[in-house]
């Protein structure tokens, strides 16, 4: 399954190899770009299953990446994309779930969810701001086109590194435990606010998740909460096969909610569905 994320690594011409871990170990106790390109050395050997059992027995290994991860994630979206997937390649294996669970990653995740999300939030409004000031000035036009120009970079880096973290997420809720804890720091919450992003695969993976959450009342509840119903009508009704068949299951669980089903014919959503079928 790493190979489904391979567009999420900056191609690196150097050939990995497990001989010389000892040394991308090294590099990451240097600066950020020495640790970017130690976790993307430390990354290729991950991304093959055949690697992850001697990776996995490495107690220095994850000491060191989860070091790194919570200490530098806010300094390098790159560097923190690159430990997160590495992560991500293990976590497509129960058997791993173990010892991502004993270092915290998982909590480490969450954190860095919630931060990108807020952040983006943040510079959402900012650009909005900006181009409510852009009408009575050309100055303000032209910090209008930097604001946007700079969201629009930030969500391309975003989109990377929120899909591996949101992917390894999905894996351990796997186990209940760890699915409840996820939603005790706002899974749902942060999930159902991510809907208006627009890389496709991006959403269908947060789609996913919540239709994954959605079996429960209480997470019904907080995706009615964060008005889930306004935020899906965007989607619907897509090209993307993959995208509405997990959009329709969602909304398949939400509308055994007596006032989710209500709300959906409120918003239209059986015209659009109707015309999707056909």
């Amino acid at each position: 399954m790493c190979q489904e994320l391979d567009a999420c690594q900056r191609e690196i011409t150097e050939v990995a190899s497990l001989v010389d871990l000892s040394d991308y170990l090294e590099l990451l106790y240097e600066d950020i770009p020495e640790k970017v390109q130690g976790t993307g050395m430390i990354l290729q050997l991950a991304r093959n299953p055949d690697n992850l059992l001697e990776l996995g027995s490495n107690e220095s290994l994850f000491l060191a990446l989860t070091r790194v991860l919570r200490d530098d994630w806010r300094k390098s979206i790159e560097l923190s994309s690159n430990i997160i997937y590495i992560f991500f390649c293990f976590s497509t294996f129960s058997d791993f779930h173990g010892v991502l669970i004993h270092h915290k990653v998982g909590s480490l995740c969450m954190a860095v969810v919630e931060h990108e999300v807020n952040r983006h939030e943040t510079l959402v409004e900012d650009a909005e701001n900006k181009r409510k000031g852009a009408r009575t000035t050309s100055s303000g036009k032209l910090e209008y086109e930097k604001a946007k120009k700079r969201l629009q970079t930030i969500e391309k880096r975003q989109d990377i590194l929120l899909r591996v973290s949101l992917y390894l997420l999905y894996n351990l809720a796997e186990l209940p435990a760890i699915e409840q804890k996820m939603k005790n720091k706002g899974i749902v919450s942060y999930l159902t606010r991510l809907l208006s992003r627009s890389n496709e695969e991006l959403i269908i993976l947060i789609v996913s998740f919540l239709k994954k959450l959605s079996i429960y009342g209480e997470n019904k509840d907080e995706m009615a909460k964060e008005k889930i119903l306004k935020r899906l009508l965007q989607l619907i009704p897509s090209k993307n096969e993959v995208l509405m068949n997990v959009a329709i299951h969602l909304l398949l669980n939400l509308s055994f909610d007596p006032s989710l089903r209500e709300e959906m014919i409120t918003l239209g959503y059986l015209p659009k569905l109707v015309a999707q079928l056909s």
